[in-house]
């Protein structure tokens, strides 16, 4: 069984790493403090260069969380952060690409949060739920970042929009593949086609989008159980029944 659960949790870390090109192409920031000292201070240019990239970050997240992705300018973005406008220039291109950094690094930090072992046996409701209590537990952790991401991030440009769509898509892939290996060890489950999936990753997203706009992504745990539901709902439906008359 626990060889059984760790293939699975690392198929899901190996699908988050191919959608953000976190193996070779992204730098995750932890959290550091948020200003360095003045003059002489013996760090090392790691941290320096950590610390300065996820201040932009979380400064822009903040900003965009706040006024909106269109209103917000590389000068805002450097004064919220306390860098020089050189300094960002060193880490991105313009405000879409920091925009999309950062959420590269919400969705490394949901990746985390949703590898959670499951005996395989437990029914797919609380399963749903505990994967779901931990997505939602982690966007509220990060709440200028969820808005940024999950909603501001339609306005940014074809690019970040394309980026967000494939994230979606490769979710889809990967619940259609775990819900086909669920299927070898359990008789009555079902597997779904990965068009099945991408409505379940779909109406999530959306439900989402509506909590985070209209509430704030602080109300996002409160929302647990309907969510877990309505995957549940979703997973359970045999599409080769629903035929058009």
């Amino acid at each position: 069984m626990m060889v059984h659960i760790r293939r699975v949790a690392d198929v899901i870390v190996d699908v988050f790493a191919k959608i953000l090109h976190m193996k070779n192409n992204t730098q995750l920031t932890p959290k550091v403090p948020q200003s360095l000292p003045r003059g002489r201070h013996g760090l090392s240019r790691e941290f320096v260069r950590t610390s300065q990239r996820t201040r932009l970050l979380d400064a822009m997240a903040d900003l965009t969380a706040e006024k909106g992705y269109v209103a917000v300018t590389i000068g805002d973005v450097v004064a919220r952060g306390c860098v020089a406008k050189r300094t960002f220039y060193e880490y991105f291109t313009d405000k879409e690409a920091c925009l999309i950094a950062a959420g590269e690094y919400l969705a490394g930090e949901v990746a985390e949060a949703i590898v959670i072992p499951h005996d395989p046996d437990m029914p797919l409701y609380h399963r749903a739920a505990a994967t779901i209590r931990g997505l939602l537990q982690t966007l509220q952790n990060h709440p200028s970042y969820a808005r940024a991401c999950l909603v501001e991030i339609w306005a940014v440009g074809p690019t970040a929009i394309k980026r967000r769509l494939e994230v979606s898509r490769q979710l889809a892939q990967l619940l259609a593949s775990l819900s086909l290996d669920v299927t070898r060890r359990q008789s009555n489950a079902r597997a779904i086609h990965e068009t099945h999936a991408l409505a379940v990753i779909s109406a999530i997203e959306g439900y989402l989008f509506r909590v985070i706009y209209f509430e704030g992504a602080h109300h996002l745990t409160d929302h647990v159980d309907t969510l877990a539901q309505l995957a549940t709902g979703f997973l359970n439906v045999d599409m080769s029944r629903l035929k058009v008359e």
